[in-house]
């Protein structure tokens, strides 16, 4: 839980480290706020991905940008032992710039 007793979702983005990804993000966070849940969303480039530590800063979802979706047996691989879901962002969702859509996602991941 965040602040306030509000629900409190942690997410990573491995992205080609472009504008539209913070685009993207700012726009999901608004989202998240309108219904109530903080949303705390880290962008990291593709190549951060062999670096992270999951297991010293832990997320409840890792996401994986179009451009970056070479990458996602490996991501997957390093979250599989802390149990943490990766999942595609949709193309038309990413291109659209779709906050509302993204949250909607990370909301039916997290929430399960």
């Amino acid at each position: 839980m965040g602040e306030g007793g509000m629900e409190r979702y942690r997410v990573l983005m491995f992205c080609a480290a472009g504008m539209s990804s913070s685009l993207l993000a700012t726009k999901t966070m608004e989202a998240a706020k309108d219904t109530g849940v903080e949303l705390q969303m880290t962008l990291l480039s593709a190549a951060e991905a062999n670096i992270y530590n999951f297991e010293e800063n832990p997320v409840d979802l890792v996401l994986i940008a179009p451009q970056v979706r070479f990458k996602k047996r490996s991501i997957t691989k390093a979250c599989a032992p802390y149990g943490i879901p990766v999942e595609d962002i949709d193309t038309v969702t990413f291109g659209m710039v779709d906050g509302k859509k993204l949250f909607e996602q990370i909301a039916r991941v997290v929430r399960r």
